[in-house]
This record gives C-alpha cells, structure tokens and sequence, in this order.
C-alpha cells in the first residue's frame, strides 16, 4: 500500500474491489487466476484495515468513550443499589435532598437511563496477529 492516509471512503473502495474479484472465483469469467487476484485484494484489504484500527489517536478516543460509559453505568448501579429508604443529595453547595416519592421517580428515570443507554456499542479488543498461510 502506498498512501499512508487511510480513511473510510478508501476502505470501502478496497472493500468493492475484494468483493468483486471473490465474486469472480470459479465463475465463468474466471480465467484462472480468479483466486490469487481475491486474495490479494483481500490482503491489502486487511493492511488498510489494520492501518486504521492501530490509529492510537482514534484508539485512545475509543477507549475514553467505553471508560466514560462504564463509569456513568457504575454511578448508574450504585444509586439503584441503595438501600430503597435512603437519602440522595445532588450537588455540593445547597444539595437537593431526594427521598420518598422524589427518590422513587429519580430511581426510575435512572432505570430508564440504564436501559436506554444499555451495552455501549463499541468493544476494545486486543487482536493476536493472524498468521496467513
């Protein structure tokens, strides 16, 4: 690959071109060497993407993101777990004091939360490099 700069727009043209050539292997335009041109394109397909997912920049974003979440889904449990007659203050200076039926609708909107928030959709993994043969 020459371009160092790889963006999703090149990703998906690369993505096109492995897709045609594998959609060429044993068909009647195959004129043989069908196979090694998917392959091919399937490897350069795979540096593009494994050029733009070791972006630490974007890495160092992602993990921000699913950090932030947990915490926020943690703050989220914590609160629910509490004892049902406990009391919640809000904020440092002059707290809002929630109980009885004020602690019960802020319990609910925080389970409201928790579902609509749900698994964040981003996953950090560490990938073992793949051995082609």
């Amino acid at each position: 690959m020459t371009d160092t700069t790889v963006s999703v727009d090149t990703i998906m043209e690369q993505a096109q071109v492995f897709a045609s050539a594998w959609s060429l292997v044993g068909g009647r335009f195959d004129q043989g060497d069908a196979l090694e041109i998917a392959e091919e394109a399937k490897a350069e397909l795979r540096e593009m993407l494994e050029d733009f997912c070791s972006n630490t920049e974007l890495k160092r974003v992602a993990e921000l993101l699913v950090t932030w979440h947990q915490n926020k889904m943690g703050n989220i449990e914590q609160v629910l777990g509490m004892p049902k007659d406990a009391e919640i203050h809000l904020g440092e200076d002059d707290p809002i004091i929630l109980t009885g039926e004020k602690l019960k609708g802020f319990r609910s909107g925080l389970m409201i939360a928790k579902h609509w928030f749900g698994e964040f959709p981003l996953q950090i993994t560490r990938n073992d490099p793949v051995e082609e043969d």
